[in-house]
């Protein structure tokens, strides 16, 4: 059920009171107070950012955090989806009406979102259709509904920039994944780091830092989580990136986890003794 809600109402997302013009907003599904950590990037994303994507909305929804995006195709979805297998608590911000998931791709992650107890929200009445003016604007409310930015793929131009942008305007701070030089989809992440953005180097990283600025981890009850490991296990491949550590490294660190009875492998599986 859709519901409306006011600058001044009381769950009315406490940073969008930052913004110079708070928006009336629709709403479907849940908020609460946990923080918001804000994970975004291109469309046009490669198969790396995207197991990064997944890896940090899985981390940050393991530490007991909100995963805020937009649920566009790319980096978005992959954030979301990360925070849904994870268990967590995700919040899409769409540039449409309420009941208009764009891309149509996307509907069984909005619904899951919904039906694991996530939010839904826009500033457009129901009905409204995904106009591509509308998105710059979707942005500012991504950026003030969270308490950090981190982007993960951009291009040189493009929303996660804008997103970028307007987080730090409002004094939040910007977290950016390095890439090659010369990759398009590094290129606007390497200069938002030129120009001052912190660099994170894997999810353990994030998590450290995000810790920081949010107060420490509150595991989600039941995660079942070792070393960011979540309870329905991971690949073996995807490891490096959420442990930060090349292959052989990871297999160390598997070995002296199996021996603590801490991690067990199923196939090419990784999950939680």
């Amino acid at each position: 059920m859709c519901s409306r809600i006011e600058p001044g109402g009381d769950i009315y997302p406490v940073g969008l009171r930052d913004l110079e013009d708070p928006p009336r907003l629709y709403l479907v599904g849940g908020l609460d107070e946990r923080p918001g950590v804000a994970v975004v990037g291109t469309r046009r994303c490669t198969r790396y950012g995207v197991t990064l994507a997944e890896g940090f909305g899985r981390a940050i929804a393991e530490a007991g955090w909100t995963v805020v995006s937009g649920l566009a195709r790319g980096i978005d979805t992959a954030a979301h989806r990360g925070c849904l297998v994870a268990g967590g608590h995700a919040v899409a911000v769409l540039g449409s009406g309420i009941d208009v998931c764009y891309p149509r791709e996307n509907q069984p992650v909005y619904d899951e979102i919904l039906r694991t107890g996530g939010a839904i929200l826009s500033e457009y009445q129901p009905g409204t259709p995904p106009d591509r003016w509308r998105f710059p604007a979707r942005n500012r409310i991504i950026a003030a509904a969270s308490a950090a930015v981190v982007v993960v793929e951009a291009s040189r131009t493009g929303g996660a920039l804008i997103t970028a942008r307007l987080a730090a305007e409002l004094g939040r701070p910007v977290f950016v994944v390095p890439g090659d030089v010369d990759r398009p989809a590094s290129e606007g992440c390497n200069r938002l780091i030129r120009d001052g953005a912190h660099p994170v180097l894997g999810a353990v990283d994030l998590i450290e830092e995000l810790g920081l600025i949010v107060g420490p981890p509150r595991p989600i009850a039941g995660s079942g989580t070792v070393d960011g490991v979540p309870a329905t296990g991971i690949s073996l491949e995807d490891l490096p990136e959420l442990w930060d550590l090349n292959m052989s490294q990871t297999l160390v660190k598997v070995g002296k986890l199996e021996l603590e009875g801490r991690l067990k492998r199923t196939g090419d599986r990784v999950l939680p003794a």
